[in-house]
Protein backbone atom coordinates (compact mmCIF):
# COMPACT_ATOMS: atom_id res chain seq x y z
CA UNK A 1 0.00 0.00 0.00
CA UNK A 2 1.07 3.53 -0.64
CA UNK A 3 1.15 6.22 2.00
CA UNK A 4 -2.11 6.50 3.96
CA UNK A 5 -5.18 4.62 2.83
CA UNK A 6 -4.65 5.08 -0.91
CA UNK A 7 -3.30 2.04 -2.76
CA UNK A 8 -0.36 2.29 -5.12
CA UNK A 9 -1.77 3.33 -8.52
CA UNK A 10 0.02 0.53 -10.37
CA UNK A 11 -1.34 -1.98 -7.83
CA UNK A 12 -4.85 -0.58 -8.28
CA UNK A 13 -4.49 -0.72 -12.07
CA UNK A 14 -3.45 -4.37 -11.87
CA UNK A 15 -6.35 -5.20 -9.54
CA UNK A 16 -8.82 -3.39 -11.81
CA UNK A 17 -7.54 -5.11 -14.96
CA UNK A 18 -7.65 -8.55 -13.31
CA UNK A 19 -11.16 -7.94 -11.98
CA UNK A 20 -12.37 -6.78 -15.42
CA UNK A 21 -10.80 -9.86 -17.02
CA UNK A 22 -12.46 -12.19 -14.48
CA UNK A 23 -15.81 -10.53 -15.03
CA UNK A 24 -15.48 -10.76 -18.82
CA UNK A 25 -14.63 -14.46 -18.61
CA UNK A 26 -17.54 -15.15 -16.25
CA UNK A 27 -19.93 -13.32 -18.56
CA UNK A 28 -18.68 -15.27 -21.55
CA UNK A 29 -19.00 -18.53 -19.59
CA UNK A 30 -22.72 -17.88 -19.10
CA UNK A 31 -23.25 -17.06 -22.77
CA UNK A 32 -22.69 -13.33 -23.24
CA UNK A 33 -20.72 -12.00 -26.18
CA UNK A 34 -18.81 -9.52 -24.04
CA UNK A 35 -17.55 -7.52 -27.00
CA UNK A 36 -21.12 -6.87 -28.09
CA UNK A 37 -23.03 -6.89 -24.81
CA UNK A 38 -20.45 -5.03 -22.73
CA UNK A 39 -18.28 -3.15 -25.26
CA UNK A 40 -17.07 -0.61 -22.69
CA UNK A 41 -16.11 -3.09 -19.94
CA UNK A 42 -12.75 -1.97 -18.58
CA UNK A 43 -10.73 -1.90 -15.39
CA UNK A 44 -9.75 1.55 -14.18
CA UNK A 45 -8.62 3.54 -11.18
CA UNK A 46 -11.01 6.12 -9.74
CA UNK A 47 -10.07 9.58 -8.48
CA UNK A 48 -9.57 8.20 -5.00
CA UNK A 49 -7.07 5.64 -6.26
CA UNK A 50 -9.39 2.65 -5.90
CA UNK A 51 -9.55 -0.16 -8.45
CA UNK A 52 -12.91 -0.13 -10.25
CA UNK A 53 -14.55 -1.97 -13.13
CA UNK A 54 -16.69 0.08 -15.47
CA UNK A 55 -19.21 -1.99 -17.43
CA UNK A 56 -20.49 0.99 -19.40
CA UNK A 57 -24.01 1.21 -20.70
CA UNK A 58 -25.82 -1.99 -21.57
CA UNK A 59 -29.05 -2.46 -23.46
CA UNK A 60 -32.24 -3.28 -21.60
CA UNK A 61 -32.13 -6.73 -23.21
CA UNK A 62 -28.62 -7.41 -21.90
CA UNK A 63 -29.58 -6.16 -18.44
CA UNK A 64 -32.64 -8.42 -18.44
CA UNK A 65 -30.56 -11.42 -19.53
CA UNK A 66 -27.95 -10.69 -16.86
CA UNK A 67 -30.67 -10.40 -14.22
CA UNK A 68 -32.06 -13.78 -15.32
CA UNK A 69 -28.61 -15.41 -15.09
CA UNK A 70 -28.07 -14.00 -11.60
CA UNK A 71 -31.56 -15.02 -10.47
CA UNK A 72 -31.01 -18.59 -11.67
CA UNK A 73 -27.66 -18.69 -9.88
CA UNK A 74 -29.25 -17.48 -6.67
CA UNK A 75 -31.98 -20.09 -6.88
CA UNK A 76 -29.30 -22.74 -7.22
CA UNK A 77 -27.53 -21.46 -4.12
CA UNK A 78 -24.60 -19.91 -5.95
CA UNK A 79 -23.21 -16.91 -4.12
CA UNK A 80 -20.29 -14.57 -4.57
CA UNK A 81 -17.18 -14.51 -2.46
CA UNK A 82 -15.56 -11.24 -1.52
Amino acid sequence: MATGDRPDVSEAETQARQAADRLALALENVGFDVGRAFPLLIGAVDRGGAAVVDVGRVTARVATELAAVLSRATKRGITTTG
